[in-house]
């Protein structure tokens, strides 16, 4: 007797996803750390103790909250087959949830269904076959057009990483409470100052660390603390008492 499309999907569809997700994420895992073994001992470059604890914070304060947000968010609307995929392509907010979308709306399936979960993996696949196509020709037509460009434009490049962070700072400054965003700068530029004067030279691991630290914490303080002060501003009144 012929298998029933739930029986497909359910006993031979996902045992195989799960399978062979977890093989490829594994893969990736490896392969992810190749760059570090060929900077490390190909070009002999031995960081300190300092500057590894140093990165590991930057990046955990930037990081962890999206490694316990985002399986949450996405797996309703990804899949388990786009959340091997997602994770292992990255770019999932910014490309993989689209393509999941427009895929799921173009077919006329839902979230979370069976014929919505194969959908959504296949437009995720197509994304990033697109995705990998379009940065590989970037990658070699601007390394060409690179060497094509006056020294004066090559010297300009180096300001670009200053630049990309302005304009990020920008944007969430323009695009949060202008009361966050400003109660931020003095705090960066007291972390910045002590950093400098070496106040945190004293602590563990060089104290690279410490200026991040407390930018992360007193700003989720402020934000917590303003948010609160406009919520209580902005309740409605009722009988000339605020409504809670």
């Amino acid at each position: 007797m012929s298998k029933t499309n739930q029986e497909i999907f359910e006993n031979d569809y996902m045992p195989y996803i799960v399978s062979r997700g977890k093989f490829c994420t594994r893969i990736v895992l490896l392969v992810a750390y190749i760059p570090v073994l060929v900077l490390l001992f190909y070009f002999d470059a031995n960081p300190t103790a300092d500057s590894i604890f140093t990165g590991m914070v930057s990046m955990l304060s930037i990081l962890l909250p999206w490694y316990i947000v985002d399986p949450i968010s996405l797996q309703s609307v990804l899949g388990v087959p786009g959340m091997y995929l997602t994770y292992m392509a990255g770019n999932s907010k910014e490309v993989r949830v689209p393509a999941s979308t427009q895929a799921l709306n173009a077919a006329g399936y839902q979230l979370g269904t069976r014929e919505g979960t194969v959908i959504s993996a296949i437009g995720i696949s197509v994304s990033i076959f697109i995705s990998l196509s379009l940065m590989t020709f970037l990658a070699i037509a601007g390394n060409m057009i690179i060497q094509m460009l006056p020294q004066t434009m090559l010297d300009a490049l180096q300001f670009l990483l200053p630049a990309l962070f302005g304009a990020l700072f920008m944007d969430r400054l323009l695009n949060s409470p202008m009361k966050l965003s400003l109660s931020a700068i003095p705090v960066i530029f007291i972390a910045k100052v002590l950093s400098v004067i070496g106040v945190f030279a004293i602590l563990p691991f060089g104290g690279g660390y410490a200026s991040i630290i407390i930018c992360v914490v007193s700003c989720m303080i402020l934000a917590k603390v303003l948010c609160a002060n406009n919520s209580e501003e902005e309740k409605p009144v009722v009988n000339g008492e605020v409504s809670s």
